[in-house]
């Protein structure tokens, strides 16, 4: 007991003193930070708001008719949504029902479907657009960061209800980070999607980064600028993608996320049932799985079995990033200390992913 007393106040103390040297730097500091890149940082502090509605009983959803320039590690990109918050650009379908009836495609997965870090164009998502537009098919993309299995089945039914279009296949890329989403972080309470209790230190690190200014502009530098600091290979060791090689994180929760998600994904399993549209399941690698050799993984194993129970036709798209050797294929392919594709990346996922299931 009382060494956790003193832990305690250690901890207070060591709080108190971070606190202190940050109120400081804000003192000394924000006078002489330029006014342009202070108020680009303010704006950036309401980024989240502007972009997601999360008010919704699926947990969030991208903004209708947003038109905007975002950044990520990589650089500024545009940013737009059409009148259903789904992401649109050049070949994405603005057609409604009854034109596209039959013919249309919804494409869903969580940051790296909405094409986090680049172009709709460049995005996986965009160039399926194209190449359905070129043989007759209509493509909308409802791909959301953050999304998982619990959204998923939601998320396809009301865009089916806004659009008044069912559509004749859904093309679901599902990532790694989805099974720790579905087992820890995404909860069903009332029939909405939300989120467990924060933890304290992510309470007390939320609190600094919004009343704080140096500690918020410091982070807001080191989002911007990463690109340009540190090695070039992307960060590897994050348990979202470690769990295919880590027995440990497999015991602790990535079993029962894997059940959980299937359960789901059953959900829209009988959704597309009742519809009479197919459905595809893709996965891809992270970094990590490139590093550990990890090709057939159990996120390629586990849900290749779980599609062949239940008709779903399953896309390997681990395969072709392992075409290089892991260093090579994470600068050639993955933004810059960063899990997500860049353009090439991108386009390597679409071009596997499309010579399986071109109409």
């Amino acid at each position: 007991m009382q060494s956790r007393v003193r832990k305690f106040r250690a901890a207070l103390r060591i709080g108190a003193v971070v606190l202190g040297i940050a109120l400081a730097l804000d003192v000394v500091v924000t006078p002489f930070i330029p006014a342009s890149l202070l108020d680009s940082w303010l704006a950036s502090r309401a980024r989240d708001a502007l972009i997601y509605d999360r008010t919704i009983a699926w947990h969030h959803e991208l903004r209708p008719n947003l038109d905007i320039n975002q950044f990520s590690g990589s650089g500024h990109y545009r940013l737009r949504t059409d009148a259903h918050g789904h992401r649109t650009g050049a070949c994405a379908s603005d057609v409604e029902a009854p034109m596209v009836q039959g013919r249309t495609v919804f494409v869903v997965g969580d940051s790296f479907a909405e094409g986090l870090g680049v172009t709709f164009e460049a995005s996986f998502a965009g160039l399926l657009a194209c190449a359905y537009r070129d043989v007759g098919f209509s493509a909308r993309n409802l791909g959301t960061q953050t999304y998982s299995p619990v959204i998923y089945h939601r998320r396809i039914a009301d865009a089916a209800r806004r659009t008044g279009i069912r559509p004749s296949e859904i093309v679901l890329f599902l990532d790694l980070s989805d099974i720790h989403n579905d087992a820890n972080d995404y909860f069903e309470v009332d029939g909405r999607v939300t989120t467990g209790p924060r933890s304290v230190g992510r309470r007390i690190k939320d609190f600094l980064k919004r009343n704080v200014t140096s500690i918020s502009l410091i982070l807001e530098l080191r989002e911007r600028y990463a690109v340009y600091f540190g090695s070039p290979v992307a960060v590897k060791g994050n348990l979202l993608a470690r769990w295919t090689i880590d027995p440990a994180l497999q015991e602790a929760w990535a079993r029962r996320g894997l059940e959980v998600a299937g359960r789901n994904l059953d959900r829209l399993v009988a959704l597309c049932r009742e519809w009479g549209c197919r459905l595809t399941l893709v996965v891809y690698p992270w970094p990590d799985q490139l590093f550990a050799g990890d090709r057939e993984s159990l996120q390629v194993t586990h849900w290749r079995d779980w599609s062949a129970a239940r008709d779903v036709r399953f896309v390997d798209a681990f395969a072709p990033f392992f075409e290089r050797p892991a260093e090579q294929a994470v600068r050639e392919w993955y933004i810059k200390r960063d899990i997500h594709f860049n353009d090439a990346g991108h386009r390597h996922l679409f071009e596997a992913v499309w010579s399986q299931i071109k109409p």
